[in-house]
């Protein structure tokens, strides 16, 4: 009960720390470093990419949200919303027919479309976090140019209450795992350094075995997985196309410790993929995996 304790704390200190804007005009820096000014609170909302969906339904503001893309299926209430195309494509013809007030989106392949929405005096926030710390800035933003700050403040304090959670029961532990996380598996890719698996690796008390790469996304031999030889596998769902069984059935694997002691997992694509609140949820998957003893 007192580590408890000096954990909500802590997190009350760092929560109150967090300036409020307490009304409109906001003007805030996205994640790529863009001056976003917002003149009134938004009502209509588009999303072009489902973790900022996740974020925006989080957030109570699901009924603001007009426009999602094609993708966006969480909360199960996102699937109502008008769809403006894919993630890598959104249809800007069908945004501006919904005559957005806010559009919120993420960078890399979106870059041209923000910057033509930018052209016709639409604002657009731009999410585009790297890690898990910086997903709880960028929701806080989100909650600012919104009017959700308050609601972005509760979310955030929850969140980094169970962060905190995690890692004050991994913290001490001396022999940590070794991890190899399966994002595919022809050819065997994994998560290197600057993704978000190799931080909730590592916050939930591993060693991910990609976590030296010279890559996000390094590619992995038969010989060179051998050779690490992994405490524990962590697959994506996506990457399986079987059952867990089945990789106790590659060539080679069976030589794999991780596979002789049946320390093989599967993980949700949606929540490890999306830079979103369900990030927490991996976090929290990940840690029991490691380390069952201390999350009975």
């Amino acid at each position: 009960m007192k580590k408890l304790i000096i954990i909500l704390s802590l997190i009350l200190s760092l929560t109150a720390n967090i300036a409020i804007a307490s009304n409109f005009p906001v003007t805030v820096k996205d994640d790529t470093g863009r001056t976003v000014k917002v003149t009134k609170e938004p009502q209509r909302i588009i999303s072009t990419a489902p973790d900022t969906t996740e974020i925006l339904f989080a957030l109570g503001l699901g009924n603001r949200v007009v426009g999602v893309s094609t993708y966006c299926n969480y909360p199960e209430e996102a699937k109502t919303r008008e769809k403006i195309g894919t993630f890598q494509d959104p249809n800007i013809e069908k945004v501006l027919a919904l005559k957005p007030d806010l559009v919120i989106s993420t960078g890399g392949v979106q870059r041209q479309f923000i910057e033509r929405l930018e052209k016709m005096g639409i604002p657009v926030y731009t999410s585009y976090p790297h890690n898990l710390d910086e997903v709880l800035k960028s929701i806080y933003k989100i909650g600012l140019v919104t009017g959700a700050e308050k609601e972005a403040n509760d979310l955030i304090f929850d969140l980094k209450f169970r962060i905190a959670r995690v890692t004050s029961k991994v913290g001490k532990v001396k022999n940590k795992p070794k991890v190899f996380f399966e994002l595919w598996h022809e050819p065997l890719m994994s998560a290197g350094p600057g993704s978000f698996i190799d931080d909730l690796i590592k916050k939930a008390g591993g060693i991910n075995l990609a976590g030296d790469a010279k890559t996000a996304y390094p590619i992995f031999s038969l010989e060179q997985l051998i050779k690490e030889d992994p405490d524990v596998i962590i697959a994506a769902e996506s990457s399986m196309g079987g059952s867990l069984s089945d990789i106790a059935k590659r060539p080679g694997w069976g030589m794999l410790k991780a596979v002789k002691n049946q320390k093989i997992f599967t993980i949700n694509d949606d929540i490890i993929f999306r830079a979103g609140p369900r990030l927490v949820i991996a976090l929290e998957t990940i840690a029991k995996y490691l380390h069952p003893e201390l999350f009975k």
